[in-house]
Order: structure tokens, then sequence, then C-alpha cells
């Protein structure tokens, strides 16, 4: 059998079994659907309120009545917290005339968590009520799988990110409508496609055409994310491990970078050549674009083992060598993260742990205490938001 025979045997077994495999995770449904289900105190630690101010005001009549379990507990779903904070005046995200705040999580070495801390923190801010577009960049598609775009369906489709940026596409349609809902209320993504391959080559063809070229050609994205900067709060790119047209459009487009480093010595040294070659493309755009500047750049410490001698004694260079940039919080290394992407999804979308309860809830825990921070790097970059820094409205009196 020739080689391309076998591969394409190969491909039409493992597509087959693809389907297989996301049916058993999204079952039920035949499309994946948002049952989450929190109780007063962690929907009173994501709304900015403590679990005593709900209840006033559901006993004041501010609030409907919350949903019981069988046990008799009080839980809320993404919804119920979504019609709280319109109840209560709660304001999440920019004022109207502000922009979103693009951040690209970025790293060229494979295995360091990129997709997975990128869709953990798209569902950390859509659960503390900011308006998320997620833009999949990278044409494996890891982050659209994981908010369950039917990528085949997508084969014929115009309106894709793909076509968009694609520089033969003289005609192309907005930006927006390359956007899809997701199963989240307020969380939207610019899924990738098989077709982001080619139009990287695409892009690298421009070379032949003259600075002019190159430069439309840096900037596909950025001028694409102007139409929807005014539609969302926070755009979050989950941009390719590779520093080529693709790579070079997100951090163009990016106002901050997020990068993940596991406490290793071999990722650490590959994030110095990320980092360099980051910064001999930013040389490389400004000659033609001299508006590039991140309002922030943090490195957060991924997979992280405190009872490993060898990763404590790598953190601690990390946090000597990265200036001030590193997370105080790094993200630790969970069993309840990787079982929860068996499942397609993240750890805010689970209610059911796999593990005990109070390992769920240390991993649970420690997410927001990550993106937390990365929360508040965001707002310092809204004039509307400086003065509220610093005072997390957690009142008693609703």
């Amino acid at each position: 059998m020739l080689s391309g025979q076998i591969l394409d045997a190969m491909i039409s077994s493992c597509e087959n079994a693809k389907s297989v495999l996301r049916q058993a995770a999204i079952d039920p449904s035949d499309r994946k659907t948002l049952n989450i289900s929190m109780g007063a105190t962690v929907a009173a630690e994501m709304l900015g309120r403590t679990p005593e101010a709900l209840s006033k005001a559901e006993a004041r009549g501010r609030l409907p009545a919350p949903k019981t379990a069988s046990n008799g507990r009080r839980y809320y779903t993404v919804e119920d917290l979504i019609a709280i904070r319109e109840a209560l005046g709660i304001k999440m995200g920019k004022a109207p005339d502000e922009r979103a705040v693009v951040l690209a999580v970025q790293n060229f070495k494979g295995g360091v968590s990129k997709s997975t801390t990128a869709k953990h923190l798209a569902d950390y801010l859509g659960l503390r009520g900011y308006r998320v577009l997620v833009v999949d960049c990278d044409p494996q598609a890891s982050m659209s799988v994981m908010f369950d775009v039917n990528l085949e369906a997508m084969v014929d489709e115009t309106h894709t990110l793909s076509n968009f940026l694609s520089p033969r596409m003289d005609d192309a349609d907005s930006f927006r409508k390359t956007i899809q809902k997701t199963a989240w209320p307020n969380i939207d993504i610019c899924p990738a496609n098989l077709g982001l391959q080619d139009t990287e080559w695409e892009l690298t063809a421009t070379i032949e055409e003259g600075p002019d070229a190159i430069a439309g050609a840096f900037r596909m994205l950025r001028i694409g994310l102007e139409e929807v900067r005014h539609d969302y709060d926070v755009v979050i790119l989950d941009p390719p491990p590779a520093m080529g047209f693709l790579g070079v459009n997100t951090l163009t487009a990016a106002d901050g970078l997020l990068i993940p480093v596991p406490a290793r010595q071999l990722d650490y040294l590959s994030t110095i050549h990320f980092m360099q070659t980051c910064r001999e493309a930013m040389s490389l755009v400004s000659r033609f674009d001299t508006s590039i500047d991140y309002g922030f750049i943090r490195v957060v410490c991924t997979m992280f083992q405190p009872n490993r001698t060898n990763e404590a004694q790598m953190l601690q260079v990390m946090e000597k060598t990265y200036a001030g940039q590193l997370l105080s919080t790094p993200i630790l290394l969970s069993e309840e993260i990787k079982n929860a992407g068996l499942q397609m999804s993240s750890i805010y979308e689970i209610n059911k742990p796999y593990g005990s309860h109070q390992t769920y809830v240390r991993c649970r825990d420690n997410l927001n205490m990550v993106f937390r921070e990365v929360e508040k790097d965001i707002c310092k970059q809204w004039p509307s938001r400086i003065g509220q820094l610093g005072t997390d409205r957690l009142t008693e009196a609703a």
C-alpha cells in the first residue's frame, strides 16, 4: 500500500473514532450544553458579594428565591449570575466607550498547557460576568474542540477566520461573520479550521509583493478585531505554536501577553527562545507599525508540583529572572483538570469531581487565585475601572 493510501486509511479511521469520542464526551446531547450549578459560596465569590449579602437580598425581595437542591442547599447557574448582576446593578468590564482588552496566551513550546490555560481563563472571566470573545488562531484547533465547534461543518463555510485572513480573498466579509455562539451565554468564539494552515502559506507569499503587502498581512487580525472591540470586554487569542504570519498577527493584535511556562528546565530554556523571537518579531513589525505596545506581559507557572524539589527550585529561578512579571500563584498540576479535558470541558464546567471533593475545590480555588491576578491586569487597561481596583465589592448589604 502506498504511503498516501496508508495515511488516508488512518485519517478515515481516526475521523470515525473522533465521532465516537465526541459523542461519549457530550452525551446525551448532540451539542455541548452548559450545566453548571454552584453553591452560594462559589456564586457569591464570582459576584463579588458574600453569601450573607445574597441571602439578605433574596429575603428583601431584591432577588428571586434561589433554586434549591433535594438536600435543601441553594444553588445558582451562570444565567442566574447574569440576572443577579442586572438586578443589583453590578457592572463588570469596560465602559461603553472603551475597547476590549486583547490578550494572547502564547508560548512556542508544546505541552506547556497553553490552550488549557486559555480555555480556563475564558471560562473564569465568563463566570465573573465579562463578555468574552475567544479567537482560535491555531490550525490544530484545540480551543475550538473544547468549545465544541463542529469543525467538519466548516469545511465549505466561507465565513471563517482563514478566509478572512487570506490575502487572496479580496472581497472578504466582515470579521463579525466569523464569530459563533458557544454554550456560554457571554462567551463567543471565532473558531479555527483546517484552512488556517493554507492561509499561513498564503500570508507568507506576500513577502514577494513588497513592504506594503507585508505590513497589511501582519495587521489582518488586528484590523478585523476593530469591528468588534466595543462588543466585548476581553478577547482571548490562542495563537499557533510558531512565529509565522499567524503568530505575528496575534502579537500585533494583542494588548497583553500571558506566557505559560512549567517549572521545568527545558521549558524554561525554550521560553527564552520564545521571548527572543517575540522581540525580533516586534522589531520587524515596528518597521511598518509603530503603535504596538503591550499594557502588560505576564508569565504564569503551569502544571506545578510543589512537592518536587527540582520544580520548587526552578520556580525560584523563574521568580528571580522574570523581573516581577511572574504571577505570584502557579497553576498546580491536577488530575481534575486532566479529567475535565477528557470531557472537552474546563474545571469550571464540571459539577461533580472525578476525585475527592477536596481536590476539586483546591483545584478551582487555585485557578481563581491565578486568574484574579490576570483580571486585575486586564481591568487596569480601562480608565473607568482603575479607581475600582483594590475594592472588590464584598458588601454585606446588597
